[in-house]
């Protein structure tokens, strides 16, 4: 009767693994197929003539070091000065971001002391300016640390123009050779850019909103009331209201990011705590309403296949319970010899996946820290897990800020020299 129920409860935990592993497979093979689509390059658009007058929203919490770069890039822009009107919004401050902010041409609007994060910050404004005699046809969103390539709004401009009426553009991180975690969020936001978002635009899927850097129509905006997040994590959050409206995202290629990366390993896993922690209560928060979308024509495939990469965060946060439950079941010579090979092979495929998106994407040059960023990508990527797993028992609420020094670009690119030689030129004038 023991050995009944003990071969019985064996069983029962075989199923159990087997099932969470066709479950991962399955995740695998769905992600695998869309990021092919990568292959088909980059998508053309129409040239557009019309010109659209853009707000841009910069939330600001004591970002005195870096206030300054985002405003001159932007104000850099080939694009028409009159039709660009920069707002940086202060909440919580303690320094100087408001009078900087003024005195480089900004405007500057105060968030209400119970604005603590940055998505009620952009609820704030929004529904100060959406109403505005200026009549702006667009919102532009940027963190307070970005730099936007020279011609970041006039490539909005056109993709909007092509009849889009949410945006997001390219990610890169601006310190990316300064060190190796640099390196490692650069490789991730080169992933995000290929693998997530150029793949399902050219699948007829939506784009996703990725931290920041993105455009959005008031016209949407006033559909959907305003900016209406309430969680901290509001690029997910407002993801999954675009799919829940049918809304798909264009990706702008063409428009670039450079978002500076913390040097700090305890802040960025800080950082991605609250990425993670965010997600999972974005999953919770619209998962009836995505559900709901489902059955709507216009919405199935965006809710659909914003499903998949929203559960996602909980299927990976049971791999730790997971890895425990093969060893287990397993016999010794699986956790002598195929047990490390197959985490060797993950590894070599993760580097793999590294120099492959970093060469697409020309980031890939000779640097000791790109070298060592691309060794440890693979730590970085499996440093997610844990954070999800811990996000499982234990909600990041509240939103902490991490540190800025408003370092310049990197001379990776074109866009990048035009960057620095721009605050070059500033300087010079000061």
């Amino acid at each position: 009767m023991v050995l009944f129920t003990e071969v019985s409860f064996i069983n029962i935990l075989n199923l159990l693994y087997t099932t969470y592993l066709f479950i991962l497979k399955a995740f695998a093979i769905y992600f695998g197929i869309i990021s092919l689509f990568s292959l088909l390059g980059k998508k053309k658009e129409k040239h557009i003539d019309r010109f659209l007058k853009f707000a841009v929203l910069i939330p600001a919490r004591n970002e005195q070091d870096c206030i300054t770069n985002i405003i001159i890039s932007l104000k850099k822009q080939d694009y028409p000065h009159e039709l660009i009107d920069i707002y940086v919004i202060p909440n919580n401050c303690t320094d100087d971001t408001a009078s900087i902010a003024t005195a480089r041409g900004a405007y500057v609007l105060h968030a209400p002391s119970n604005v603590k994060y940055k998505g009620g910050a952009l609820r704030f404004a929004i529904n100060e300016l959406i109403n505005d005699k200026e009549n702006y046809d667009a919102f532009l969103i940027f963190d307070a640390d970005n730099v936007a390539s020279p011609n970041f709004i006039s490539s909005m401009n056109q993709t909007l123009g092509n009849g889009a009426r949410v945006a997001k553009s390219r990610i890169l991180a601006k310190n990316n050779k300064e060190s190796w975690l640099a390196t490692c969020y650069d490789i991730h936001f080169c992933t995000a850019n290929l693998f997530l978002n150029r793949a399902r635009v050219r699948l007829g899927l939506s784009a996703r909103v990725v931290g920041t850097g993105f455009a959005v129509m008031r016209s949407f905006l006033k559909e959907l009331g305003g900016f209406n997040t309430i969680s901290i994590t509001e690029d997910a959050e407002f993801f999954a209201i675009c799919a829940i409206k049918g809304e798909k995202i264009a990706f702008c290629e063409d428009a670039i990011t450079y978002d500076e990366q913390t040097t700090s390993f305890k802040a960025s896993m800080s950082q991605r705590k609250r990425w993670m922690s965010g997600i999972m209560h974005v999953v919770l928060l619209k998962f009836n309403d995505l559900i709901k979308a489902l059955f709507t024509k216009n919405s199935f495939k965006y809710a659909f296949d914003a499903l998949i990469q929203l559960i996602f965060t909980y299927a990976q946060s049971l791999i730790p319970f997971a890895f425990v439950l093969s060893i287990l079941i397993s016999s010794n010579d699986y956790l002598i010899h195929t047990l490390p090979l197959t985490i060797f092979r993950t590894y070599l495929y993760v580097v793999l996946i590294a120099l492959i998106v970093l060469s697409l994407e020309k980031r890939l040059v000779i640097s000791k820290n790109i070298i060592i960023g691309i060794l440890l990508y693979p730590f970085f990527v499996l440093c997610f897990i844990p954070l999800q797993t811990i996000s499982l028992f234990k909600k990041t609420v509240d939103w902490k800020q991490i540190k800025h020094v408003g370092k310049p670009t990197s001379l990776d690119d074109q866009s990048s020299t035009d960057q620095l030689q721009y605050f070059d030129n500033e300087s010079k004038e000061q």
